[in-house]
């Protein structure tokens, strides 16, 4: 029988995790983002030293405050400008952090068109947090938004983060809830979605 660790508590997401490096969730305002990467951290992070980083000022502190115990392997920071991110890199590796959260990764231009610099800052912030977390044997978990505006449906600087992600999952919302689908690794989606609600405890599958 094969273990697979717990992380956001659905056997063929997980299964995925488990055997990947770097895990991307991307998706609209309101589509679970923020609460999947807190449910994996609750999870994978009761007996592991790990680091979750927040760029939109949206950590959810009343849910740790809540159930403290289970975030207690967790050292929350925030973030806002792109100098810090790279200086991330450093920190991680000189701390040892068996997984690594950043909410959300491209948030800090999304909001406008990626020219080449902005996409280069971003090829290399991703590639420098990848090499340093499995350097370390670790994880990186990250979510992304979609460009603002009507009918986008991918996230600001696909191709750099398809390109650094193993697993990318997009999170949507639709009819009366919300829904997960497997994007990368291809082969792993069928074409399936995976319909579930946010609760006061993080990810409930339905």
């Amino acid at each position: 029988m094969i273990f697979i660790g717990l992380y956001t508590g659905h056997q063929t997401i997980d299964s995925l995790i488990e055997s990947s490096s770097t895990t991307l969730f991307y998706g609209v305002a309101g589509s679970g983002k923020t609460t999947m990467l807190m449910t994996i951290a609750g999870n994978y992070c009761r007996n592991r030293v790990c680091l979750y980083v927040s760029t939109e000022e949206t950590l959810h502190y009343e849910r740790v405050a809540r159930d403290p115990e289970r975030y207690r392997g967790v050292l929350f920071t925030e973030i806002y400008d792109f100098g810090r991110l790279v200086d991330l890199a450093t920190f991680i590796y000189l701390h040892g952090f068996e997984a690594v959260f950043i909410d959300s990764l491209n948030s800090l231009f999304r909001l406008e068109p990626l020219g080449e610099n902005s996409l280069s800052r971003l090829a290399y912030i991703v590639a420098s947090l990848r090499k340093t977390v499995e350097n370390n044997s670790g994880k990186l978990f990250a979510s992304a938004q979609v460009r603002a505006g009507e009918g986008e449906d991918k996230p600001v600087g696909e191709p750099v983060l398809d390109y650094y992600f193993d697993v990318v999952v997009s999170l949507s919302i639709g009819g009366d809830g919300r829904y997960a689908r497997i994007v990368k690794p291809p082969e792993a989606d069928e074409g399936r979605v995976f319909p579930f609600r946010i609760t006061e405890s993080g990810i409930e599958w339905m």
